[in-house]
């Protein structure tokens, strides 16, 4: 056999090798695939104690954040989004700027206990002065004082009070329990993986319920957080998600002034 054959020979054995050889490890990754055990959720406990006790936990320790935030609002009146800056302190401080295009000021709200100062650059008005006096937001800012008060707890998932369960249906998600607390009775769903609520509707024989829904959860120093916020209430539905956020870092109390700044 000269080298020119030789060579050949070679040249197409190496090939058939090559195949054969992807060939078999092809085959032995179709069979992992196949054989690979299934990686299964986590079961729902019918004891609502440890579920309690992650909110009571993380609000324990859950006081300030600060990040950029995207909100959607939808309403009879259309839908419109924004950005802004948000910092927030346990129990009830509050920061809030909304910017236009080129970083242009659009709206801004501070809120510090019972006190309140807020302006809409769009249309010049604007208010300093006690939360319960409060003339109302403007429209695409759908706030009312009772529910800036409870928005605090919802940023940061204080809930206390006491959680009955339902029984889920044969140990499986949604975990579905009972929460009682000073808002009311709710029902509410829970992740179970992370042990918080994914879900709150009520409350209960109220004729003005709302919704409540939180996603993305995920570690942020230390803590497992929410990273996506759902409110609905009655023909508003709103949605507030996280794309940077920094969970109690030092905050100065000159943010919470609320005055507004010129």
């Amino acid at each position: 056999m000269s080298n020119s054959d030789f060579m050949k020979s070679y040249s197409a054995f190496s090939r058939l090798l090559k195949h054969a050889v992807a060939g078999v490890l092809l085959l032995l990754l179709f069979q992992a695939c196949v054989h690979a055990p299934k990686v299964k959720k986590k079961p729902c406990n019918d004891d609502p104690a440890p579920y309690q006790q992650a909110l009571l936990n993380l609000s324990s320790k859950y006081k300030s954040l600060t990040g950029k935030v995207k909100v959607q609002v939808e309403s009879r009146d259309g839908k419109v989004s924004f950005t802004g800056d948000l910092y927030a302190q346990s129990p009830g401080k509050l920061h809030f700027d909304i910017f236009g295009f080129l970083h242009r000021p659009r709206f801004i709200l501070i809120k510090n206990g019972d006190s309140i100062a807020w302006k809409d650059f769009d249309s010049g008005r604007s208010y300093t002065g006690p939360l319960e006096a409060c003339p109302g937001f403007p429209v695409k800012f759908p706030f009312s004082p009772s529910f800036l008060r409870d928005f605090m707890r919802i940023l940061f998932l204080d809930f206390p009070g006491h959680v009955r369960v339902l029984p889920p249906e044969k140990g499986e998600e949604p975990c579905r329990f009972l929460m009682m607390c000073r808002w009311g009775i709710f029902d509410m769903t829970v992740d179970s993986s992370v042990g918080l609520p994914v879900l709150l509707e009520g409350p209960q024989g109220e004729s003005a319920r709302f919704r409540l829904s939180y996603g993305n959860y995920a570690p942020v120093s230390s803590l497992v957080v929410p990273r996506r916020y759902g409110i609905a209430i009655r023909d508003v539905r709103m949605t507030f998600e996280f794309k940077t956020l920094k969970v109690n870092p030092p905050v100065s109390e000159k943010v919470f002034v609320p005055v507004i700044p010129r």
